[in-house]
């Protein structure tokens, strides 16, 4: 069992949500970008998202994309960009989760990436534009190199696909909604979407995590009588890149009394 699923099985076995922080690589620069990843991780965040430099997408909304491009002049290559990150573990079981976008897995084929994140000691890989189809495919790869694979659902019919792939305990980002990046949360679609998915897998042991819109502890709270195993926080994390790791430290720590969940909601 990697790190990821190791800390998403701790944390259930704790009754608590994880959390999961977003930043692309290489942002705000690299030094303070190791920085805030630590920052993050003290305060007891439980992963780290980090985005490789891919060209912007309208998936991203426009705080996003602004700091990707910024991330990308700091960085040498995807290594250095994930090893950046991985420095900023304090704690052996902390996790990082490399994100590529189609164009930059296909810069460096499938191969290659899986080489690259097991040389920067990343431990789960998820790839938001492939196809279910695709991330099935990729994850019997990344397992076999050690890694977990995030799979990332786009829409209902995902949802049968991922059920009759045979993937025991998968990790499953679901969206709060149908938007960008930094847009508003939508309670009710999540726990429509949570109930939709658990109901298709049918596996109790499989990890949802919800991202979109997740900003503080009140979008959390909404998630702690759900089904949901964690939460992405990733615009108001860059945000707080922005202005430095102590800020970053301070959103973290507020979130933290939001992540004990009821007894039973996992459902």
């Amino acid at each position: 069992m990697n790190r990821l699923s190791a800390r998403l099985a701790w944390s259930r076995e704790g009754q608590r949500l994880a959390l999961i922080g977003y930043l692309p690589a290489g942002y705000p620069t690299a030094q303070a970008h190791t920085a805030c990843v630590r920052a993050a991780f003290e305060a007891g965040v439980d992963a780290m998202e980090i985005a490789l430099p891919n060209p912007p997408l309208p998936l991203d909304g426009p705080r996003i994309q602004a700091a990707a491009a910024a991330g990308a002049a700091h960085v040498r290559s995807p290594q250095h960009a994930l090893e950046l990150a991985a420095a900023g573990r304090v704690h052996p079981r902390q996790a990082v989760i490399a994100l590529a976008y189609r164009e930059a897995f296909q810069a460096l084929g499938a191969t290659e990436f899986l080489r690259v994140c097991v040389a920067a000691d990343v431990d789960a890989v998820l790839m938001p534009q492939h196809t279910m189809a695709e991330q099935i495919e990729m994850a019997h790869r990344s397992r076999a190199a050690g890694l977990e694979q995030v799979l990332f659902i786009h829409l209902a019919e995902d949802l049968p696909r991922l059920a009759a792939s045979g993937l025991l305990r998968p990790v499953v980002y679901v969206q709060s909604a149908d938007l960008q990046t930094g847009g508003g949360f939508d309670p009710a679609k999540a726990q429509e979407r949570l109930a939709e998915l658990r109901a298709a897998l049918a596996d109790p042991e499989a990890h949802v995590l919800v991202g979109f819109g997740v900003r503080g502890r009140r979008e959390v709270e909404t998630l702690i009588a759900s089904s949901a195993d964690g939460v992405i926080v990733g615009t108001a994390m860059v945000e707080a890149a922005e202005e430095g790791a102590e800020a970053v430290r301070r959103l973290a720590a507020d979130i933290q009394p939001a992540l004990p969940k009821l007894a039973g909601s996992r459902g």
